[in-house]
């Protein structure tokens, strides 16, 4: 799963086995600039910042109105499609359909479902997952067929609340429980693979997204079958999303830079762009306010290398669990219940984790800097 090239052509919305997923171009590069940065910040006490060509004091955010027509909520329903192409000719017990947080694993499951008319099975209560009953596993076994959408919601880490998920697992996986397609977050699948053992069942996910793919994701849904507007980098003050009729250079690699480069920040993740791209959108504070600017520096939502082993323990626990509650991420970790509250505060305040449907989870633009935090400690990290 190294990083590779990918053709401008290839379809946004493409599933594929989890061996054959790789990263965008520039990933390495990303990842250098990263450390660079985390270190610049560890030695000054702040960020090198980028030279920007746009000052963020003459941009302003965009209304929410606006931002939500320029930028709406992703369809899923394309991956669902292609996921169902590659299920038609399965036969396995299960077949799992991974993603990295924010890249719609459980949207593209429930989806699935719904099309096939295929009953989504229900988690397990908290009380369960604290007691480690299984009950919950002999309500899943009344279907021919069934779904998962996010199976980090069937488990917590400790002894009562594997349980449950190590019985489900075993009884699926052999068969048992009929045929069913588990949507699970990348992190979870890791942790349960090392401690369950889920290996031999079929593993797919979304491939990883290039630049080119990324420009025309983004005209596409602000243009609404017009022409989109334009829009500039801050850093270079180039046009980002390029018009589709202006001529190009057939020797430049990388007709749009900036969203190459955050495409391989990214990761290749479509979630976490699209929530990059939202977040970073701009408006001038004067003048043409048709133009808009990309907001482009990807150091402010980044962890610094001095993160204490409190605050690591608590951001590893929040990515393997899909998110947390207070009560639950005080029950998975190997310190007191104040301890864990007062090191989510922390996160909290530096907007490193945010809170989303009721529980704590890595904030979308602190993701990749998280994980390469995790990685150079050698915590386990997920494949994607």
């Amino acid at each position: 799963m190294g990083e590779q090239s990918s053709s401008a052509d290839t379809p946004l919305w493409s599933v594929v086995e989890l061996d054959q997923f790789h990263t965008p171009e520039q990933t390495q590069a990303s990842q250098w600039r990263r450390s660079l940065r985390s270190i610049s910040s560890w030695l000054g006490g702040k960020n090198d910042t980028e030279q920007q060509v746009k000052n963020e004091s003459e941009l302003r955010k965009l209304p929410e109105v606006r931002l939500s027509h320029l930028v709406p909520p992703i369809d899923w329903a394309p991956a669902a499609s292609a996921l169902t192409q590659q299920l038609e000719s399965l036969q396995a017990p299960v077949t799992f359909f991974i993603t990295t947080p924010y890249s719609g694993h459980d949207a593209v499951v429930t989806h699935w479902a719904e099309k096939q008319s295929v009953a989504c099975l229900p988690p397990p209560t908290l009380s369960e997952l604290a007691e480690g009953g299984t009950q919950w596993v002999e309500r899943c076994a009344h279907h021919r067929q069934w779904a998962v959408p996010a199976l980090q919601r069937y488990f917590l880490r400790h002894t009562q609340g594997i349980q449950g998920i190590r019985e489900f697992l075993e009884r699926a996986l052999s068969g048992r429980l009929g045929q069913g397609v588990i949507g699970c977050d990348s992190w979870t699948y890791a942790y349960l693979q090392q401690v369950i053992g889920i290996d031999g069942a079929p593993v797919y996910t979304l491939q990883s997204i290039e630049g080119e793919q990324l420009a025309r994701y983004f005209a596409e849904i602000a243009a609404h079958g017009g022409q989109p507007p334009p829009v500039y980098s801050t850093r270079t003050g180039k046009q980002v999303l390029a018009d589709s009729t202006a001529k190009r250079d057939k020797n430049e690699k990388h007709p749009n830079q900036e969203l190459q480069r955050l495409a391989a920040h990214c990761r290749g993740h479509i979630g976490i762009a699209w929530h990059y791209w939202r977040e970073r959108l701009r408006e001038p504070t004067a003048g043409d306010k048709e133009a808009l600017w990309m907001f482009d520096a990807h150091a402010e939502a980044e962890l610094s290398t001095n993160t204490g082993d409190k605050a690591t323990l608590v951001l590893h626990a929040l990515l393997i669990h899909g998110g947390l509650d207070d009560h639950s991420l005080g029950k998975v970790l190997p310190f007191s219940h104040h301890e864990a509250l007062n090191a989510r505060l922390a996160l909290q305040r530096k907007g490193i984790i945010s809170s989303y449907e009721g529980r704590w989870q890595v904030a979308p633009l602190s993701h990749a800097s998280v994980r390469q935090l995790l990685q150079s400690r050698n915590y386990l990290v997920d494949p994607l």
